[in-house]
């Protein structure tokens, strides 16, 4: 055959030919030199990058009749056998189709006869492809060879091999070469080779080639035959354009036009992943030595319009898509759904979605701001209350929910720590009345029924304010097992100066979960976890409770939230509990918020039943029998067992 592959006509033949892996070199020369070689190496990195090609220069210096500083001569019966594939004293193997232990067995048989050579060197390719069986049969051998016998292992994947085999050599790591060592080796060949080779040819090569030479080498055979970059490599930059600009038709005609001409769906989405890698370092500011000048600029410049965000989104989106292609009934389906979740933003709802919208807005210098968001219209919040109903009645109410038994541990507990830091004064107490939601109204002819005083409307009664040496918790009229007292109405008091801004209910409601809730002490994060916001009023936040035990558990460690949002928002907080997650509204009509109460209550009590009038059922019987023949009358138990 006269025509011959340029990566093999321009294999390495020194070790001063090898490209990009000086360490390497450098190591195994010396090692010649000072006699100092070892029995097996092991040589791992990715493809095209020199690992046989070394492998095979150092057989050849190894068995040189005539070397000079560390390199084979080249032109005596050793190193020209060596180069034709046809001396006894190199053997290779693929372990990728002789990974079997009679193929380890026969190598390990032929490894103490002798060769003509001063060393026999085996070269093993892909060695993590054997088998275990293999493997472990190699290990006696390559632990201790014959003194004339160097084994060089050569894999891609070094974490298949096993360790007892990594154990055992000297294990040199090669790596990638750098785009201007490739320039270097495409110039000398197109120059060597007398190749015509255009600007953007010589990009396109540098590009696929992606630092391996022996891909470089092929890319420019395929170019140089073509007479020109296939048009297939337009795709994957009309896709990257398209997530830029974020254009859903484009980046779907790109896709069709790719597959009219044979692309397959996955070889696309894997170069298209490829390029958004290069484009996700250029945005972090990574190092992109390995691509040319024109693509690093490019990589650059895509990386500033899409963002770091805007990438990362991208390179999940894909992976995401790829998992499923395997399975999917066409392997479009998922790469140009991925495509169209990218490029339309109400396509996609994600939080990542959101993170990479915020920041494009941030980078086009648009100031997203907290209180205009609290304050624009739209969709009510989850916790909040339906509008008050309209209604101008005025029935007198009593409050007959149920209260906490008096002396209880928690409400003792919270009034003794409100009595020692206030110095051991009770502070005035609003009214019951003026502080919980109004009940239903009394039934006439019930002992113990109250007409409530036209007073209960009056606005609520503010606590004192608190004292400037050390913020004192705000007692919680509703949750204290007092007897019910009427305050005298009384003008609202101003709250205490906090020395900062009083944070809104959106910034209480998104810093809760996943902020200011972990960083409370495990008895006060149990406790509050189970409420939520419900909003700011005059200058006191509002957390609703699902009941009133519940409620006087967290008053017992309501300033531990107090002084952790003091400490995150730079200003005292005051909290106010609440039932039912809603507070109470005392300027609205009785009978307003006795329907609220009814209306949410789970479980009305017919406060016309006598309590003392009802008398214990007659026991009935719980058998299985007795109760299937109340279900079905007529029945006849034929057999009790």
């Amino acid at each position: 055959m006269s025509y011959q592959s340029l990566y093999r006509r321009y294999r390495p033949s020194r070790f001063s030919e090898v490209r990009g892996q000086e360490h390497l070199v450098s190591a195994l020369r010396n090692a010649v030199t000072e006699d100092r070689l070892g029995h097996a190496y092991l040589f791992s990195g990715p493809r095209g990058t020199g690992k046989t090609s070394t492998a095979r220069i150092l057989a050849k210096v190894l068995n040189c009749q005539n070397p000079e500083a560390g390199e084979p001569c080249c032109v005596c019966d050793s190193c020209r056998s060596i180069d034709a594939g046809t001396s006894f004293d190199v053997h290779e193997l693929d372990a990728a189709s002789n990974n079997g232990v009679d193929s380890i067995r026969d190598l390990i048989s032929s490894a103490s006869l002798a060769t003509p050579g001063r060393y026999k060197v085996y070269i093993l390719d892909e060695v993590h492809m054997l088998s275990t069986a293999a493997s472990n049969a190699l290990l006696k051998t390559l632990e201790e060879p014959p003194s004339h016998v160097i084994f060089v292992l050569a894999t891609t994947d070094p974490q298949k091999v096993l360790p007892t085999i990594r154990s055992r050599t000297q294990h040199f790591e090669v790596h990638l070469l750098s785009a201007a060592g490739l320039e270097g080796l495409v110039d000398y060949v197109v120059t060597d080779a007398g190749l015509e080779l255009s600007a953007e040819g010589r990009s396109y090569v540098l590009r696929v080639g992606a630092g391996s030479a022996r891909d470089t080498l092929s890319a420019l055979d395929r170019v140089v035959a073509a007479g020109g970059i296939p048009d297939s490599e337009d795709a994957v930059d009309e896709l990257v354009e398209a997530l830029c600009e974020r254009d859903t038709g484009r980046a779907l005609i790109a896709v069709e036009g790719a597959l009219s001409r044979g692309r397959n769906p996955r070889v696309l989405g894997e170069a298209l992943i490829a390029r958004l890698r290069d484009v996700f370092l250029a945005s972090v500011g990574a190092d992109l030595s390995r691509l040319t000048d024109t693509d690093r600029a490019r990589a650059t410049e895509q990386g500033r319009r899409l963002g770091a965000a805007g990438a990362t989104r991208a390179l999940e989106a894909l992976g995401e898509a790829f998992v499923g292609i395997q399975d999917a009934l066409d392997p479009r389906i998922p790469l140009e759904v991925a495509l169209v979740r990218l490029t339309r933003d109400d396509a996609d709802v994600s939080l990542s979605s959101l993170a990479d919208r915020i920041s494009r807005l941030e980078r086009d210098g648009v100031v997203v701001s907290t209180d205009a968001a609290h304050k624009a219209p739209g969709p009510a919040r989850p916790n909040a209350l339906p509008p008050p109903i309209a209604d101008d009645t005025d029935d007198d109410q009593v409050d007959s929910s149920p209260m906490p038994a008096a002396g209880s541990r928690p409400a003792d507990v919270a009034r003794e720590e409100l009595r020692r830091r206030t110095g051991g004064e009770e502070p005035v107490r609003p009214s019951r009345a003026a502080t919980r939601p109004p009940s239903r109204p009394a039934r006439p002819g019930r002992p113990g029924a109250t007409a409530a005083p036209s007073a209960a409307k009056a606005p609520v009664a503010e606590p004192l304010p608190e004292p400037a040496s050390e913020p004192v918790a705000e007692p919680i009229a509703e949750l204290t097992p007092e007897p019910i007292v009427e305050a005298a109405p009384s003008a609202p008091t101003a709250p205490a100066p906090t020395g900062g801004a009083m944070p809104a209910l959106i910034d209480l409601t998104s810093n809760w979960s996943d902020t200011l809730l972990p960083s409370l002490p495990q008895r006060s994060r149990a406790r509050f976890s189970g409420g939520h916001w419900v909003d700011v009023v005059d200058g006191v936040a509002v957390f609703g409770l699902p009941n009133e035990p519940h409620a006087v558990r967290c008053e017992e460690c309501r300033s531990e939230v107090e002084t952790a949002l003091a400490a995150h928002f730079g200003a005292p907080v005051s909290i106010r509990l609440v039932v039912d997650g809603s507070a109470p509204d005392p300027s609205a009509p009785r009978s307003v918020a006795a329907a609220r109460r009814a209306a949410t209550d789970e479980n009305p009590v017919d406060e016309s039943i006598d309590l003392d009038d009802l008398r214990n059922a007659r026991g009935a019987s719980s058998a299985g029998a007795d109760r299937i023949a109340a279900v079905f009358p007529g029945a006849e138990l034929i057999d009790e067992n």
